[in-house]
């Protein structure tokens, strides 16, 4: 498991709520403390969705309109999930079967509170695999991630 911290956080936050960098993401769950408290549950009730939840670019504008004005947010989290179809791609890339009815979620934890941001990598996994080597490959891809966005020196 990869744990981050933001250093340069005015710039990973307009990636993540202005910008589209983190939209081919999914929502899992959010949670925004300002002089309210909102919770998301990311779960698509439609039973012919393309996936179980719903994508970080279409809640994103409803996110950035909590967090946005004068005062910081005391806090919030996101769980983000990397999508099906992209991790079965990783996988693939890795010689790792990817068994479609099976396959493990990805997820990029967000976590904001007293002013730091830290990001955390999680996998939920079907089956059991007694290596490591999901999970680095997951933590590799993260940074990767970033990296592509120009984020690779916001974080430590």
């Amino acid at each position: 498991m990869l744990g981050l911290s933001v250093i340069r956080l005015k710039d990973f936050t307009r990636h993540l709520f202005v910008s589209d960098s983190f939209d081919d993401f999914y929502l899992s769950e959010a949670r925004f403390a300002t002089s309210f408290t909102a919770s998301f549950d990311g779960k698509i009730l439609s039973e012919n969705a393309p996936s179980p939840y719903i994508s970080w670019g279409r809640l994103r504008p409803l996110a950035y309109q909590l967090i946005k004005g004068k005062e910081l947010p005391k806090s919030f989290s996101l769980v983000l999930v990397y999508p099906e179809e992209k991790t079965a791609a990783l996988l693939a890339a890795a010689g790792r079967e990817a068994d479609p009815e099976n396959l493990p979620s990805l997820f990029l934890n967000l976590r904001y509170r007293q002013e730091q941001l830290m990001l955390t990598t999680g996998i939920s996994e079907q089956s059991f695999f007694p290596d490591f080597e999901l999970p680095k490959l997951w933590d590799r891809q993260v940074l990767q991630i970033l990296s592509e966005r120009g984020l690779q020196d916001a974080v430590r």
